[in-house]
């Protein structure tokens, strides 16, 4: 019997309101609209090169640490690429970044559907996830957060998906084993682990992703686009009509 759900947020109950994670929202505001000219292919090099900066598996011990990552990281993108920002315009990134809650949205059933479940009070509900610090506060602002048996971050334990420590830390903090839990994600290789440890999964394939290529990797379990659909398979599941283990 399933007695709990651990919720990925990115892509699963959040998405970025510009598409991009990594793009401030007031970006043209920033740069007085100025358009920024650089090769892609450069660009992709250079953010291979500086992403370890802002790995969301690393201890960050809150908002003024991850201002000063995310100021590290794009000083650094900026010389590598040759897009002129000045020294003003990096602090104004790094801090929207960090600082403008804004950015982030929530699907527009996320609220509604976590509510009915922690109403019902048939589930105990968690999220799992790897974010920074300004991804925590916005969740907690937004109330979703209110209520829940963990909410387990990479930032805050120093590890993250796909990661074993992770997933058996947030097990522990709802007091469930694996075979009590199913974990609804949207990246097949954070699923793979929680599969592997006897967990139940699920999917999602918010139709946001879908232009983001994440959509191509391959999952052979459940899949949902939308939270009533996690909801009914959560259901099947119980009902062993699937296992949540292979399509």
């Amino acid at each position: 019997m399933i007695k709990g759900i651990l919720f990925d947020c990115g892509g699963v109950l959040v998405y970025p309101k510009n598409g991009y994670w990594q793009r401030p929202v007031d970006i043209d505001g920033i740069t007085g609209g100025r358009k920024l000219r650089y090769d892609p292919a450069a660009a992709a090099a250079a953010f291979e090169k500086y992403s370890y900066i802002l790995d969301e598996g690393q201890l960050i011990s809150g908002l003024g640490h991850e201002y000063k990552l995310r100021l590290k990281f794009y000083t650094l993108m900026n010389e590598a690429l040759g897009t002129g920002l000045s020294g003003q315009e990096l602090h104004a990134i790094a801090h929207s970044l960090t600082y403008n809650q804004t950015r982030y949205a929530l699907y527009g059933d996320t609220a509604g559907a976590l509510e009915q479940l922690k109403s019902e009070g048939r589930y105990r509900i968690g999220f799992l996830s790897n974010a920074m610090p300004s991804m925590i506060r916005a969740l907690t602002n937004s109330g979703i957060a209110d209520g829940l048996d963990c909410f387990t971050v990479s930032c805050i334990l120093g590890c993250q998906k796909p990661e074993e420590r992770i997933y058996l830390t947030a097990l522990r903090e709802l007091e469930l084993q694996p075979e009590e839990c199913a974990f609804v994600e949207d990246l097949p290789g954070n699923l793979d682990t929680a599969r592997r440890l006897g967990m139940k999964t699920i999917r999602m394939k918010r139709p946001f992703y879908c232009l983001s290529g994440i959509q191509d990797f391959v999952f052979d379990g459940p899949e949902a686009e939308n939270l009533a659909d996690v909801a009914r398979l959560i259901h099947q599941m119980d009902e062993g009509r699937t296992d949540g283990c292979a399509g």
